[in-house]
Parts: C-alpha cells; structure tokens; sequence
C-alpha cells in the first residue's frame, strides 16, 4: 500500500527534487509524525526490545518521509497521529556510521519522480546512515512501500564495520537492508554519490538530486524540460517504466559483497 502523492504539479515537482529530504544530525525518535531529537543513551533499555534494524539511506532517513508512509495508518489522516493499536506510534532511529560503502544515486525513479538511493562498496569510505529500528507492523509497512515495484531486495548486510551510538544499544553483528537491484546510475563513468548524505573519503563524484536528474533529463530526454519529464514519470507508468529499462540498460552493476538476499513472504510451512 504506497502512500498518497500530492495532486498539483509544484507540489510534486517539490516533492521530486527534494529527495532525500532534511534528516537531523543526530539519532532521534519518530512519534506521532515528527522528530524527537534525544541522545539513545537517554532512550529506556528496552527500546530495542522484539526490533528489527533497517538501514535507511535515502528518503527513510527523513522524519517527513517516515511520517509519509506511518501517519495516520490506522486512524483518521485529519488526526495525523498514528494509532498505538497499530504498533506505529514510535520509532527508534540511529545515527550511524557506514565503513566501506557509499550512498549512491539508484538507476531508476520512483513513482514520485525522484530518483532514488542505492549503497554501493566503496571500500574506505565512510558514510552516514540512520537505523531504523522497527517492530513487525512498522516492518510490514516498510516492505509494503520499499517492495511493491519490484526495484529493491530486501537482505541483511554482514560482518559490515558499523558505527553506532553511544547508549543500550544491542550490538549489530548484521543488519538489514533494501538494496536496489537496477544497479547505480552512471554519470562519467561512475557511480554517482549522493550530496546531501555526508561522507568522507567519498570514491565517487557526489551530485546534488537536481544535477542526478538533470543527467537523466540530459542523456535521455535531451528536447525536453525537465519539469515535464518529471511530471510525466509522476502520471504515466508507461514512460516511467521505459525511463527506468533505459538506465538500466546502462547503469553501473550494484556491487554489495555484504549483501545476502531475504525473501521477506512468509513461508507456506
């Protein structure tokens, strides 16, 4: 079940060249639609308690993004405020440190005209991620908005060096991950970083989300503005689909030797 897009033109257009959107530099907690910022060392022990910790290196770094996809899910949308029956109402969400990968751009757009993240091995750089520790709704949730066009796999990345904060946090020798299987889009060659995400000893050239689809516009669309190219990625599967198999076709191969592939449906057994 995706969550709603906005119906005007510059309120999509907004939402595509804002991604990934404002995360806070520090770890936070996600309720009732917005960030706490509070240190996990001030967390309750039990926090972490029956939670499952789900890399988020794009959109679901954002506090606006998570209140997108949780608000309002088992109540009145005019309330926006998640329902405690529905096991949404909070979020734990850790800032960390990611050794030897970057966050870079994806090979492909989503259905709200951005184009979206990818991790890529990069090995010594160090990038920023937020963990999101989520229960089994917000889980199912996840998968429901992350899985439904068949872009990402869903996975664990082990024996991977992560950098978590200080306070009762249970230590990670894993953790999750959606990783999209279009590979990462090529400008010059390369895998294209994502700006707005800090890292150091960055392996590759970083782009702002206007300049990665100014590339796509550029080399696929070359007679076009790209506010229409945008807007048409928005309304019409069809050319979004056709978008997507072009960068593809050209995209760099994703490498994540981490990476071990979960198939998240429940088992017939």
């Amino acid at each position: 079940m995706p969550w709603p897009l906005p119906s005007g033109k510059a309120a999509r257009l907004e939402l595509a060249k804002g991604y990934p959107y404002a995360a806070p530099s520090s770890s936070y907690l996600f309720r009732r639609g917005a960030a706490e910022l509070s240190p996990p060392l001030h967390w309750p022990e039990n926090s972490f308690e029956g939670r499952t910790p789900v890399i988020a290196h794009g959109s679901n770094r954002a506090p606006e993004q998570l209140a997108r996809k949780y608000t309002g899910l088992s109540g009145s949308q005019e309330t926006a405020t998640p329902s405690s029956a529905s096991g949404v109402e909070e979020i734990p969400v850790t800032l960390t440190r990611l050794h030897d990968y970057e966050v870079v751009y994806s090979a492909h757009m989503t259905r709200y005209g951005a184009v979206a993240a990818n991790l890529q091995h990069a090995p010594g750089a160090v990038v920023e991620i937020f963990i999101t520790w989520l229960n089994e709704p917000q889980l199912q949730r996840m998968h429901d908005t992350e899985l439904g066009g068949e872009i990402y796999r869903f996975g664990r990345l082990r024996a991977v060096k992560l950098e978590q904060p200080a306070g009762p946090l249970p230590p990670l020798e894993s953790v999750f991950v959606y990783l999209s299987s279009a590979g990462c889009l090529r400008v010059q060659n390369l895998p294209a970083g994502i700006a707005a995400i800090p890292a150091a000893a960055r392996r590759f050239p970083a782009l702002s989300q206007l300049d990665a689809l100014e590339s796509v516009r550029s080399r696929l669309y070359p007679d076009r503005a790209l506010d229409d190219v945008i807007l048409d990625v928005i309304a019409d599967p069809q050319f979004r689909r056709s978008t997507i198999d072009a960068l593809r076709a050209d995209a760099v191969p994703l490498e994540a030797p981490h990476f071990e592939f979960l198939d998240p449906r429940p088992s017939d057994s």
